[in-house]
């Protein structure tokens, strides 16, 4: 065991575009590019697999209909372009797709994942960071993300809106057989609230109810429509970003509780609802000099989680490049740490606490996690996602060129 368990995300998308010289600064942020000229997106995805990427992203972290309108509103050229949001998200598939099938790359273990960003991602300054979001989407006051206790109602219609948010992203390509196909794992990232991660797995939930229905009569692989899906939160300044009403951040052991819970004690639960338990959790978007000990807690309390069955979940990884960002003024600083300096140290520093999450065990021998994910966020690019293969296979003894 060991290197067969750790698959390879690819790196960042929107500073890799900025790095190329392309803009991500109108409405559709990166997304721009799939309406713009698509062939840059493609080979960038096609640069991802030939660095080693098994799974590749999306470009539709905030892509969503209402985006794409006010981007047609707003440049008269493009006004009357009929072009949909739908269209849009089946071009990211199938450009990732083609990345695969390009490079001659036909695994069970490598695909799409399509990349669904927080609310707070289509918001200008971005929250996902902060998890502030306006009414009704968060608490009254825009000074908190946490809702008062008497406030249990304005937090369920919250949790509706943003279930609606993330459902209706979803169903547009879900719907679409040939689309929908294509799609190894769904990747639902920088998530900063609690009750967000409820919403999410309320919109899968309604979902799943829809597709089962939808393809009640498929001979094919059983329950291929129900596709796998990951929720990865950031912890800027190694803490999650929602904070509690008396003034302290969220501990992992809640946000893990609410992560595979099959219940959340009929808060927000309605009649035939499901909230089904993510295939992986884990962290993206965030400072690699905090994975060692968030990697610990996180492994350390799924171990204590009795109700869950063993080995069922992985465990995503995928942070920034070492730098931090600034979400008014939109620009990054460099502090001085272990693994920003290039990217191998960067690669090497990941790898070394992937490797012990990677081996740790439950009580009976059985692993912790069912597998491992592990790419690059923000500030990361082809450089770092090739080191990370290389370096991957030579330290479980599989040196193989790239």
């Amino acid at each position: 065991m060991g290197r067969e368990r750790i698959q390879i995300l690819d790196g960042g998308m929107g500073t890799t575009l900025e790095a190329l010289g392309h803009s991500v600064n109108s409405e559709l942020w990166g997304s721009e590019l799939l309406y713009t000229n698509p062939k840059i997106m493609a080979n960038i995805h096609e640069k991802y697999v030939q660095a080693g990427a098994d799974l590749v992203e999306t470009c539709t972290y905030q892509l969503t209909s209402e985006n794409l309108t006010n981007y047609l509103n707003s440049n008269e050229s493009s006004s009357d372009d009929p072009t949909t949001s739908d269209e849009l998200f089946y071009k990211s598939i199938d450009l990732v797709d083609c990345a695969f099938k390009k490079n001659n790359i036909n695994s069970i273990n490598q695909g799409v994942v399509f990349s669904c960003g927080p609310f707070g991602s289509t918001l200008k300054p971005g929250a996902e960071y902060s998890g502030i979001y306006p009414f009704p989407f968060g608490p009254i006051s825009n000074q908190q993300n946490s809702f008062n206790k008497e406030d249990k109602l304005l937090e369920k219609q919250s949790i509706e809106l943003l279930s609606k948010f993330h459902f209706e992203k979803l169903l547009k390509i879900a719907l679409n057989k040939e689309i929908w196909k294509k799609i190894k794992w769904i990747g639902f990232e920088t998530i900063p609230l609690i009750y967000e991660i409820k919403s999410i797995r309320l919109a899968i939930g309604k979902l799943n109810k829809i597709l089962k229905n939808k393809y009640k009569e498929e001979k094919e692989e059983q329950n291929w429509f129900l596709k796998k899906f990951w929720i990865t939160s950031p912890f800027p300044n190694s803490n999650f970003p929602q904070i509690d009403l008396n003034g302290n951040h969220i501990t992992i052991k809640e946000l893990i509780n609410n992560l595979i819970d099959y219940n959340y004690n009929n808060e927000i639960e309605t009649e035939n609802d499901e909230y089904p338990i993510p295939n992986g959790i884990g962290i993206n978007c965030t400072n690699p000099s905090y994975l060692f000990e968030l990697s610990k807690q996180f492994t350390n309390i799924l171990k204590e989680k009795n109700e869950i069955k063993q080995n069922s979940i992985s465990f995503i990884l995928y942070p920034d490049g070492g730098q931090i960002y600034d979400v008014i003024t939109r620009s990054w600083s460099i502090p001085k740490n272990e693994f920003n300096s290039n990217s191998n140290e960067w690669s090497k520093g990941i790898l070394k606490i992937i490797k012990k999450i990677e081996n740790s065990k439950q009580d009976n021998g059985e692993y912790i996690w069912k597998s491992i994910i592990v790419g690059g966020c923000c500030k990361t690019s082809f450089n770092e996602i090739k080191s990370l293969k290389m370096n991957l296979d030579n330290m479980y003894g599989e040196v193989k060129s790239i």
